[in-house]
């Protein structure tokens, strides 16, 4: 069984390194200094997650409230983008890092375009319908930006994601695996990925084994490893097979080729 919307996402020869939310082990996560260091580090990809603004603009956030990495507090949604704006993303790390600003899915597009490295944007909310609504205009900036080559949309909810495919049908799609956790045969995970039309699932790399792998590759399906933040994590998940690594530290993850 060959999937046919297999390409180049399967990588034998070397995985992807891909930043998650940039280089935020030590620099604030989804800031522009964050990916860009990731970036120069050795990205090939960046993983960013994005919530819709009151005023609908497409944010950089992975928490559905603001309190943990700005110092304004309550939902995101709640407030416009001219407001976001204006809050301090980067004290909350360090006094380092002071001033510095939120983001718009549009910022890390062009970056990502302009550094020629790939993305994939996670659609987050507190309900269904918000994951949905933010999947698919995610989608469609995607497909606006002329990005549907290179940029995945991915989540957790799997209908939320059939919605920006049917949105968007040459839309990629690079799904987390349901559930996050527990065991899972290799079979559903592949039965996962092939209704969404997907090339990628995304895996927790502690629950990935080698006939998961095998399955998943003869299937035409690529398996990215997350959150690979140790030694341990990177050395097992390419001893495995994997075609791609993703964590808070590049600087890690492009030790081990």
């Amino acid at each position: 069984m060959v999937n046919s919307v297999s390409g180049p996402w399967l990588r034998a020869d070397r995985p992807l390194v891909v930043g998650h939310r940039g280089q935020c082990a030590h620099i604030p996560e989804h800031t522009m200094p964050s990916l860009r260091a990731a970036i120069a580090k050795g990205a090939e990809m960046i993983e960013a997650d994005a919530l819709l603004s009151r005023d609908g603009e497409l944010v950089l956030m992975h928490d559905t409230t603001i309190d943990r990495t700005t110092d304004g507090t309550g939902p995101l949604t709640d407030l416009t983008w001219a407001e976001l704006s204006e809050l301090d993303a980067g004290s909350w790390f360090g006094p380092a890092f002071a001033g510095l600003r939120l983001l718009r899915a549009q910022d890390l597009l062009d970056l990502a375009r302009a550094e020629g490295i790939a993305l994939c944007l996670e659609a987050k909310g507190d309900t269904t319908e918000d994951v949905t609504r933010v999947a698919e205009r995610l989608a469609r900036l995607v497909a606006d930006n002329d990005a549907l080559g290179w940029a995945f949309v991915s989540s957790f909810d799997h209908g939320a994601l059939a919605a920006a495919k049917a949105a968007v049908p040459a839309l990629l799609l690079a799904p987390e695996r349901l559930p996050e956790h527990g065991t899972q045969t290799p079979a559903e995970t592949v039965r996962q990925a092939l209704a969404l039309g997907a090339p990628v699932i995304q895996h927790r790399w502690e629950l990935i084994s080698p006939h998961l792998v095998d399955t998943l590759h003869d299937a035409g399906i690529a398996i990215w490893a997350w959150s690979t933040n140790d030694e341990d994590a990177v050395r097992i998940s390419l001893a495995l097979g994997v075609d791609a690594i993703m964590g808070d530290d590049v600087d890690l993850l492009v030790l081990h080729p």
